[in-house]
């Protein structure tokens, strides 16, 4: 059901960030643009909220960048799971520490 999804990247917070102030632009002017809430381009901002395929589309256009990509740098193949094959919530997800 999700293997035509694109992964977004795990530092989506920053490239937003980056690329709005790269245009000088508000989270209101932002927002605006996109015929969004504020509120949603500071939480987008903050990490707080993942965009919804619709919002990401609209970012990575007007802002021209990329969300999406799968693994970064820093990622490598995973090996996780059990024994037994099953994996645990704690197998699958990062900590945003």
């Amino acid at each position: 059901m999700f293997d035509d999804m694109d992964e977004i990247t795990t530092d989506y917070d920053e490239r937003i960030r980056q690329a709005r102030e790269d245009r000088d632009l508000s989270q209101s002017d932002l927002a605006n643009e996109l015929n969004e809430k504020a509120s949603l381009i500071r939480k987008l901002e903050r990490g707080d909220t993942l965009p919804s395929d619709e919002v990401q589309s609209k970012l990575e256009k007007f802002l021209e960048i990329s969300l999406s990509g799968g693994a970064g740098a820093d990622d490598e193949e995973w090996s996780g799971g059990s024994s037994t094959g099953e994996y645990t919530l704690g197998d699958v997800v990062k900590r945003k520490d």
